[in-house]
């Protein structure tokens, strides 16, 4: 695994109990995490299990999403992709999306995500300062 960060409201610290929680992870073989469902086993889902789960391909990633039992929203969404999503040359546009919705890091040692986050927060600033004037 090279990087791994939770995305959207749950990054921001806003999120709520019933909203799903989207895990964007980039790693050099991302699709040998495709061709499988044993590693779902390796995650502890409390007192949840997998009901089922269904892969999307959102272009640059693909993603799992798992629907877990119980009464309230019980999804997980594991998106995968290679180094290159985190590219600002040239920013990918739904990249660019899903680090303006929220991305905190989770794990990061090459500085793949840093630098990501530190450009798409300067293209904001530079783009409010040209909206202002």
């Amino acid at each position: 695994m090279l990087a791994a960060a939770l995305v959207s409201l749950w990054a921001h610290e806003t999120a709520r109990a019933d909203l799903d929680v989207d895990l964007m992870f980039l790693a050099e073989q991302p699709l040998l995490f495709r061709r499988s469902a044993d590693w779902l086993n390796d995650i502890s889902w409390g007192d949840r299990r997998i009901e089922s789960w269904e892969d999307k391909d959102y272009g640059a990633v693909w993603s799992r999403h798992v629907y877990l039992n119980g009464d309230s929203c019980a999804e997980s969404e594991f998106s995968l992709g290679r180094s290159a999503w985190a590219s600002i040359a040239p920013l990918d546009l739904g990249t660019q999306r899903v680090v303006s919705d929220g991305c905190r890091i989770l794990y990061d040692p090459e500085g793949i995500l840093i630098q990501l986050i530190r450009f798409v927060s300067y293209m904001f600033s530079v783009y409010v300062r040209l909206a202002v004037n």
